[in-house]
């Protein structure tokens, strides 16, 4: 086989791994990544009903306490992190454990999936992931859930995965370019259930990418 040859097998290969793969199970996806299994919520079980009813507490909670004091941010993608501490501490109100989740290498991490780490009063783990979304536009097709890989995956434990998303109220403040952000209502999701869509991307590093036989010219101003 000729040097052309090869490039060529190596493009036919490469165009087929490209194809975006669609509807993975989401247990599947976290089993390949962490080799932990995602539990179902089962709503005939008395402990998961006993779960269900505190979260759906603790969100009434949480969205009562933003209302009461409303996020200000400029841009609308803050505020999901800025309500994981209310989340947390409605959470702790109602007699859950709620904490950030350790990693499998036994480190505290807060970027990247899942947000919180619970405890039901049974000592069961939850991950709990926490979103927001525009009133009305739960529905749209937009990309809003991302699940990266990671050399030290913050799924650590067997557990359920359950998401929190907060419906949000987006009002202008007065002279400013900050916006004050409310809670109109919550959905409570089992992530057993999602399917997920992988697209591939390609990256490089700033080494690589000034390599003096990269560079065409280059000065100081």
């Amino acid at each position: 086989m000729t040097d052309k040859d090869r490039i060529e097998n190596l493009e036919d290969v490469l165009a087929q791994f490209l194809k975006p793969i669609r509807n993975l199970p989401f247990p599947v996806v976290v089993k390949a990544m962490s080799d932990k299994s995602v539990l179902p919520i089962d709503l005939q079980c008395e402990q998961d009903k006993a779960l269900i009813q505190k979260l759906v507490a603790a969100a009434e909670g949480c969205a009562k306490a933003v209302r009461s004091a409303p996020i200000i941010r400029n841009r609308p993608n803050e505020v999901g992190n800025d309500i994981e501490p209310f989340v947390i501490e409605a959470a702790v109100a109602q007699g859950l454990r709620a904490e950030r989740p350790v990693s499998k290498g036994g480190k505290l991490r807060s970027t990247g999936y899942p947000d919180i780490m619970l405890y039901d009063t049974d000592g069961r783990p939850t991950y709990l992931e926490c979103k927001i979304y525009g009133e009305g536009s739960a529905m749209t097709t937009m990309r809003s859930f991302y699940l990266s890989p990671s050399d030290d995956f913050k799924v650590a434990q067997d557990a359920r995965h359950l998401l929190l998303a907060f419906a949000i109220r987006r009002v202008p403040v007065p002279n400013s370019i900050m916006s004050e952000y409310r809670p109109t209502g919550f959905k409570l999701v089992d992530l057993h259930g999602l399917l997920c869509d992988v697209k591939y991307e390609f990256n490089s590093d700033n080494r690589r990418l000034y390599a003096d036989g990269m560079i065409l010219a280059e000065g100081e101003v």
